[in-house]
C-alpha cells in the first residue's frame, strides 16, 4: 500500500496506497485483473505516459482512512473507481467516478462479482468536464467549476431521482487551457477493491492497535497512469528514467501480490517516515517481513502484529522503488494479506510462498527468487543476503 501525495514529476511518483490489495477474496483478484485488462486494451493506442501502479487515495478524492476496517459508511466525494484527466500540477480537466460503497453484501454474479440490482453493487457515480479545471477532489465529488465551459453529471442506477446534468457555459479560455498543459497531460485510472460489496480493509489508525502512523488507503487496488511532460524533454535519460519527457505503467497488488510494468522509477511504498534507506520491491536483501496473520483486514489481523503494525513499517527502508521494466514481488505493505493456498488448504504445516519469489527485468538488471521455496544457499555467487540472484546494471 502506498501513501497519498502531490504529483511530483516524471522522475518520481508520489507514494501512493499501493497498487491495489484484496483481503482473502478472490473475486476482489479478479475485479482488479479485469479492471487492469480492460483498461490497458482501451488506452491501446493512446499516447501513453504515465508510470504505473500510481494509485493514490488522493487521485480517488479519499482521504488516507476512508477504507479502515471500522468504518461503515462511505466519505463525501470519494471513489472506489477513478479516471482522471489533468495538468502535471494535478488540475484537472476530465474525470469519472463511482461511489465509495458501504459495507455490505452482493449477489453473487459472474466470477462471485455482484450483479447490477444487487445490494450493494456499485451503481452511482458523477462525470465532469470543464476547459478551466472541474475543481473535483475530496469532499467535493467530480467537482463543478461556473468558470469554464464543461458540464456535470451525477448518475444513480437505483435512484434516478438523482440523475441530472447540470451545464457550465463559463469562457472556453482555450489559450488558458493550452499554457497549463505545458506543465504536462496525466491520466490516471485507479480502482481499489471496495468495488467488492464496500470492502473496507485500512488500518483503524488507532494508536492502540499500533496502526496510527500505517494508514495509507484500502489494503489492495492498482492503477494504470500515462503522462507526457513536455518541460522534461532536455532532460538526460538515465536508468531510473530512460524517456523523461514521457512514461506509461500499470501496477496492483491483491493479497499481498504485486506486479508492475513501468516506464520509469516510481516509488511504491514508503517506509520508515525519517529513515534515508532504500529498496527496490523486488530486492528482499535486507526486508524483515511480517507474519503472514498480520495484516488490516479487522482487528484481529491488526493484533497479529507483534509491537503494533508502525514498528513493522518503521522496519522497512524510507522509500521503495518499483523500476523501469516488468516486476513480481510481495508487497512491502504490513497492511497487505498474503495468501499461500498451501498453507491455507493446510497441505504445508507453515506458509511456503510468503514472501513469493520476486522477478524483475528492466534497466537496473535482474532479480529472481527469494522467500522460502526460492532462495538459494548462502554463499551462491551473485546472490544477496535473501538467496536472490541480483544482476544489476548499476542503477
Amino acid at each position: 500500500m502506498q501513501e497519498s501525495g502531490p504529483w511530483k514529476g516524471p522522475a518520481e511518483w508520489a507514494p501512493a496506497p499501493r497498487g491495489v490489495i484484496v483481503r482473502r477474496g478472490m473475486s476482489q483478484v479478479m475485479l482488479t485483473s479485469l479492471l487492469t485488462a480492460a483498461v490497458t486494451v482501451a488506452m491501446a493506442g493512446v499516447a501513453m505516459a504515465v508510470s504505473g501502479g500510481g494509485y493514490q487515495p488522493s487521485q480517488q478524492d479519499c482521504p488516507a482512512s476512508a477504507d479502515a476496517n471500522n468504518v461503515d459508511g462511505t466519505s463525501p466525494g470519494c471513489h472506489n473507481f477513478k479516471l482522471n484527466v489533468e495538468n502535471g500540477r494535478g488540475r484537472r480537466y476530465a474525470e469519472v467516478g463511482l461511489d465509495q460503497l458501504p459495507k455490505g453484501s452482493s449477489t453473487p454474479g459472474l466470477f462471485g462479482v455482484g450483479m447490477p440490482g444487487s445490494s450493494n453493487f456499485p451503481h452511482a457515480g458523477c462525470v465532469a468536464v470543464n476547459t478551466s479545471g472541474t475543481k473535483g477532489g475530496s469532499g467535493r465529488g467530480c467537482g463543478t467549476n461556473q468558470s469554464g465551459a464543461g458540464f456535470t453529471a451525477v448518475f444513480d442506477t437505483e435512484n434516478t431521482a438523482r440523475n441530472a446534468i447540470a451545464p457550465q457555459t463559463g469562457a472556453p479560455d482555450p489559450g488558458g487551457l493550452l499554457a497549463s498543459l505545458q506543465d504536462g497531460l496525466v491520466v490516471y485510472l485507479g480502482a481499489d477493491d471496495n468495488l467488492d460489496a464496500g470492502e473496507h480493509d485500512g488500518v483503524d489508525g488507532s494508536p492502540l492497535t499500533g496502526t496510527a502512523h500505517s494508514v495509507n488507503g484500502p489494503s489492495d487496488g492498482g492503477a494504470v497512469t500515462a503522462h507526457v511532460t513536455p518541460g522534461a524533454a532536455t532532460t538526460s535519460p538515465s536508468l531510473h528514467d530512460p524517456v523523461p519527457a514521457a512514461g506509461a505503467g500499470e501496477g496492483a497488488c491483491a493479497d499481498g501480490l504485486c506486479q508492475e510494468v513501468t516506464t520509469q522509477r516510481q516509488q511504491a511504498y514508503r517506509g520508515n517516515p525519517k529513515g534515508k534507506s532504500s529498496r527496490d520491491v523486488s530486492n528482499y536483501g535486507g526486508k524483515k517481513w511480517d507474519p503472514y496473520n498480520c495484516s488490516s483486514g479487522d482487528l484481529k489481523s491488526e493484533q497479529a502484529c507483534p509491537g503494533g503494525m508502525d514498528s513493522w513499517r518503521n522496519a522497512e527502508a524510507h522509500s521503495v522503488y518499483a523500476e523501469p521494466g516488468v516486476q513480481v514481488y510481495e508487497d512491502p505493505d504490513p497492511q497487505a494479506s498474503p495468501i499461500d493456498p498451501l498453507y491455507e488448504a493446510g497441505a504445508t504445516p507453515q506458509p511456503s510462498l510468503y514472501p513469493i519469489p520476486a522477478a524483475y527485468v528492466g534497466t537496473c538488471g535482474v532479480v529472481a527468487g527469494g522467500g522460502p521455496v526460492a532462495s538459494a544457499p548462502a554463499g551462491t555467487p551473485s546472490t544477496n543476503s535473501a538467496g536472490q540472484v541480483v544482476v544489476s546494471t548499476g542503477c
